[in-house]
């Protein structure tokens, strides 16, 4: 068997380096609404209780404050988990039911009449989160993919 050219391997070192590089980058805009989100939250918490209480299905305050705390750790964990490797294929199958459960339960644009202010409000946010969904399938279906029970292992995956 003949070894491959110099030139050759250090081309293709240059190109995976390059693909490392590109898919940090795509992943860095994917996840960056996360954590500014998260801190939107804690700035305005009271404007974001108020939208959970009063989403599709209203709910009382502790359970939308649990709700909240509970997102915002997605929101702040899941970004770092996704950009460096560290069970990235459970955070973005975590990060697809959020996003899809989020649009569904705050932004019901179906509720209002089509093309006015609230309809507006709702509708792109709602398309802005499945967009999000398909990003986020996209980083879980490029993941190493392994049996079901080695998805949810406690031990981390060498970084993809």
């Amino acid at each position: 068997m003949r070894s491959q050219p110099r030139s050759l391997v250090h081309a293709t070192e240059r190109a995976t380096k390059q693909h490392e590089i590109l898919a940090f980058i795509a992943r860095l805009c994917l996840v960056l609404i996360f954590p500014l989100s998260c801190l939107n939250k804690i700035f305005d918490y009271q404007s974001a209780i108020t939208q959970a209480a009063n989403g599709l299905i209203p709910l009382p305050p502790a359970i939308a404050t649990l709700l909240l705390v509970l997102g915002g750790t997605l929101e702040v964990v899941g970004p770092v988990c996704i950009l460096f490797g560290f069970y990235r294929r459970q955070a973005a199958l975590l990060f697809i039911f959020y996003v899809v459960a989020t649009a569904v339960l705050f932004h019901n644009f179906w509720s209002f009449p089509f093309n006015g202010h609230d309809w507006n409000e709702n509708f792109w946010p709602f398309l802005k989160n499945l967009g999000l969904a398909g990003g986020f399938l996209y980083i879980a279906a490029d993941a190493k993919m392994q049996s079901l029970r080695g998805a949810f292992s406690l031990s981390p995956r060498e970084a993809q």
